[in-house]
């Protein structure tokens, strides 16, 4: 923090480990909610079969990763709180 005010850095105070501002949380609610709707599972093995057959491609990581640009403003109009759209 020191080096950011001796650069003059600006920064906004934001929540540590935002999850608006964390595209990981979107994969996780993603794999949760397949889980949950389309394998179902009821032992390990059904559940870590139905983690590997799950299909994350590129162009979903390229989604949540966009969708940053979408919330930021939001997390700012909200000081660095919560945006409510997660």
């Amino acid at each position: 923090m020191q080096w950011l005010n001796d650069q003059i850095v600006k920064t906004m105070p934001a929540p540590a480990s935002s999850p608006d501002l964390n595209p990981i949380e979107n994969v996780w609610a993603t794999l949760k909610d397949y889980l949950k709707r389309q394998v179902k599972p009821r032992t390990k093995a059904q559940l870590v079969h139905g983690i590997t057959a799950n299909n994350l491609t590129a162009e979903d990581c390229a989604k949540y990763i966009d969708h940053i640009h979408r919330i930021l403003p939001h997390v700012v109009l909200n000081d660095g709180g919560p945006s409510g759209f997660l």
